[in-house]
C-alpha cells in the first residue's frame, strides 16, 4: 500500500508526507484494502480542491483590496488639483474681506462725516 501512496502523492499536491502517514493508518483502521486507495485519493481531491479554493479566495480578496485603495488614495493630481480650488477659494474670500473692510470702513468714515457736517451747521 506505500506503494500506492507514492502514485498519489505528486510535487503539486498540498499535503505533506507525515499527514498521507496519519491518514493511512486512519484510513487502513476504517476502509478494506481495496477500498483504502479511493479513499486516500479522495481526501487528497478534497484537501486540494480546498487549497485551489483558498488560494483563489485570497487572491480574489488581495485583488479587491489594492482597487480599494487605489481608489482611496490620493494621487499626486488629484491634491495638486484640490490645493488649486482651495487656493483659488482662499484668493476669494481674502479679496470679499478686503472689499467687506474697505466698504465698512467708507460708510463709517462717511457717517462720521456726515455727523460732523451737521453738528457744524448747528
Amino acid at each position: 500500500m506505500q506503494g500506492n501512496v507514492m502514485q498519489v502523492i505528486q510535487p503539486n499536491h498540498t499535503i505533506s508526507q507525515s499527514t498521507i502517514a496519519l491518514i493511512m493508518k486512519l484510513i487502513k483502521k476504517s476502509y478494506k484494502e481495496e477500498e483504502q486507495q479511493e479513499v486516500l485519493n479522495d481526501i487528497v481531491a478534497i484537501v486540494d480542491e480546498v487549497k485551489r479554493d483558498n488560494r483563489i479566495s485570497s487572491e480574489l480578496i488581495r485583488e479587491e483590496v489594492v482597487e480599494k485603495l487605489r481608489n482611496e488614495l490620493a494621487t499626486k493630481e488629484f491634491v495638486r488639483a484640490e490645493i488649486a480650488e482651495v487656493k483659488s477659494e482662499l484668493i476669494r474670500w481674502v479679496l470679499g474681506i478686503g472689499v467687506a473692510s474697505v466698504l465698512v470702513a467708507v460708510s463709517a468714515n462717511f457717517a462720521m462725516m456726515t455727523f460732523f457736517f451737521q453738528q457744524l451747521t448747528k
